[in-house]
């Protein structure tokens, strides 16, 4: 069973909105298997809002998927969603984060593409309006240091997923917004794409 390691605050604009400090080292958080939801062709997927009452964030990604080498073997655009209220209040009371971040239906996973080792662009579009653009060249800890980390801390596996963090730009999401994401080559070419609806 593929497991999902999310490094955060992995982009010095994002850690700074979020009034947090860019870690000497790359730091890692779980994501259960159930909280993973794979493109649909029809391009009809759903963000899941379990608590739409409460403020959830979009936080667009490049995620890896790790082939038998341990290696990179593919790669996307996702949005890891947040749920900030209840992270927060984990934060305030030294609880765990899973309610905040690793949710059902958290981690929606746009198509795939082969893993090409030179940057990317990525970005999320809301409701017609550009939220994140960011080049993955700003990333804190290139994805050679994290898989290092990862390799050298903990037990990967074929197939496991790497989220490699959000860039500046994050915000709330509300029942029925629409969100576009995208992932560009340096010759602006679209690789990797994710339309969905909040529910």
């Amino acid at each position: 069973m593929s497991l999902s390691w999310a490094v955060f605050r992995n982009y010095t604009g994002h850690a700074k909105e979020i009034l947090g400090d860019v870690t000497d080292y790359p730091r890692f958080f779980l994501m259960p298997p159930s909280a993973i939801i794979e493109a649909e062709s029809s391009g009809k997927n759903k963000v899941r809002l379990l608590a739409p009452d409460e403020h959830i964030d979009f936080e667009v990604e490049m995620v890896i998927r790790l082939g038998n080498d341990l290696q990179p073997e593919k790669m996307c655009v996702g949005i890891d969603t947040t749920n900030r209220t209840r992270q927060t209040l984990a934060k305030k009371e030294g609880w765990p984060w899973l309610e905040g971040k690793g949710f059902k239906g958290s981690g929606v996973l746009g198509t795939w593409t082969s893993w090409d080792s030179r940057p990317v662009e990525i970005g999320l579009i809301q409701n017609g309006q550009i939220k994140q653009q960011e080049s993955t060249k700003k990333m804190v800890h290139s994805v050679e240091k994290l898989l290092l980390h990862l390799n050298n801390w903990y037990d990967i596996s074929p197939g496991d997923y790497l989220w490699t963090g959000t860039p500046k730009g994050v915000g709330p999401m509300h029942l029925g917004d629409s969100i576009e994401c995208w992932m560009n080559n340096l010759d602006g070419e679209k690789i990797s794409s994710l339309f969905a609806t909040c529910v």
